[in-house]
């Protein structure tokens, strides 16, 4: 056996495609989870130093509501990190918020390793914020909102009193990230503690006013119309067949091993096709097919990518991504799993949805490929989807929300 192909089957791919030709699909992929899982477990040596964060007292909201009039929002932030979607929604709002009257203190949390100053220099890649990102020390500025933006600052939330009102800008449903243990049970306890809701998305509403009584607002997804459009070049040439792929093998609910598969069908399939893998670095020799592996991409070249492809695959095993919206606004159909969690925003009418299974996703990307009525008619209905939703007007929401959640009325403020 040639180096190659061992350094495939040693891969975690290669495992994946080993177990379920050994104990088929379902039992071939729990098989592969749960290898994974064991190999990531650690085991904290000193339980009381790496969790004792959850043993925080809680604190009630001490200040009084403000009678009106723009707001003082604290939000608390976990490390800073470059083309994270997750902090992109979080600065976007900050952004329209900010043309709109409102003063925001940033604090970001948690094992930091970069300056004030750097931090502040990834936050405004994103958005031209004018507010500065603060090292959290332990204690923040008053405010009318104190907001928290994961489940783990939920905690330094719970131990602050020096606000009007708490929030929980909730993306996704967090304690699904994790199995069944302790650290899922300490994402759900921050859903019971009174916070109110303001979440991405409808059914992320829905699960937690039903499983645990939480009060939220939810908003819309949007996107930047700036970034993803049909103008600009092309890097396809005509008659070319090209798949992007959104590959996270570091995020469990984006099924880089079902994608990984469903790609290797496709390729089998149709092996003139071309592949582009893009989010993580990857490397060529874990992959079952040649592909072209751009990485971690700046937001500023996506469009570019997406308005090359003929058709995306991202999937999305809890809470939807973004990425479906700014690839229909650029013009690339999309191929997704179905599930709740995706189709409370995307219908069969503006995307190909198929069952979360190696074979259907496959069956959908090359229906796609080899229908081009099919593919035509997806483009059109998601242009006509994507062109009905405006940024501004979803963040609006998210200021409506913080007013429903301290109980006052929104006065009238005018657009910067």
């Amino acid at each position: 056996m040639n180096k190659q192909s061992m350094s495939w089957r040693e891969s975690y791919p290669g495992r994946v495609l080993t177990a379920v030709a050994k104990h088929g699909l379902t039992h071939g992929l729990r098989d592969s989870l749960a290898r994974w899982a064991r190999e990531q477990v650690r085991v904290a040596a000193t339980p009381f130093s790496e969790y004792g964060w959850a043993l925080t007292k809680s604190q009630s909201a001490g200040l009084p509501p403000p009678s009106g009039g723009p707001l003082k929002i604290v939000w608390i932030i976990p490390p800073l990190e470059e083309a994270s979607g997750g902090h992109m929604s979080t600065l976007r709002a900050i952004y329209h918020l900010e043309r709109w009257g409102h003063q925001h203190r940033i604090y970001m949390s948690g094992r930091i390793r970069m300056s004030a100053e750097r931090a502040t220099a990834i936050a405004r890649s994103y958005y031209p914020i004018k507010a500065n990102v603060e090292l959290f020390t332990g204690t923040t500025a008053d405010s009318d909102a104190l907001v928290a933006t994961l489940w783990r600052t939920a905690y330094i939330v719970r131990g602050l009193s020096n606000t009007a009102r708490k929030f929980y800008f909730v993306q996704d449903l967090e304690h699904l990230f994790y199995p069944p243990g302790g650290l899922s049970e300490f994402v759900k306890d921050t859903y019971r503690w009174g916070f109110y809701g303001i979440t991405m998305g409808d059914w992320v509403a829905r699960v937690l006013r039903k499983e645990f009584g939480m009060e939220s607002s939810p908003i819309g997804f949007s996107y930047d119309c700036r970034l993803y459009t049909v103008s600009g070049t092309r890097r396809l040439s005509p008659g070319k067949k090209r798949v992007l792929f959104y590959a996270r093998p570091s995020t469990e609910r984006r099924g880089f091993e079902i994608g990984v598969l469903a790609l290797s069908i496709v390729a089998r399939k149709m092996p003139e096709a071309e592949f582009i893998l893009l989010g993580s670095p990857l490397r060529q020799s874990q992959l079952p097919f040649p592909a072209i592996l751009p990485g971690v991409v700046p937001r500023s070249e996506l469009a570019g990518w997406y308005r090359s492809c003929s058709a995306a695959l991202v999937l999305s095993y809890t809470n939807i991504s973004l990425l479906p919206m700014e690839l229909m606004a650029s013009g690339c159909p999309v191929v997704s799993n179905r599930g709740p969690g995706v189709e409370w925003l995307l219908t069969d009418d503006i995307a190909q949805l198929a069952e979360g299974t190696p074979e259907a996703l496959a069956d959908a990307i090359l229906g796609l490929l080899n229908n081009d009525e099919l593919r035509a008619r997806k483009v059109a209905a998601a242009m006509s989807f994507v062109q009905r939703v405006d940024e501004a007007q979803e963040m609006r929401g998210f200021e409506s929300g913080f007013y429903q959640g301290l109980g006052i009325s929104r006065p009238v403020l005018a657009d910067g």
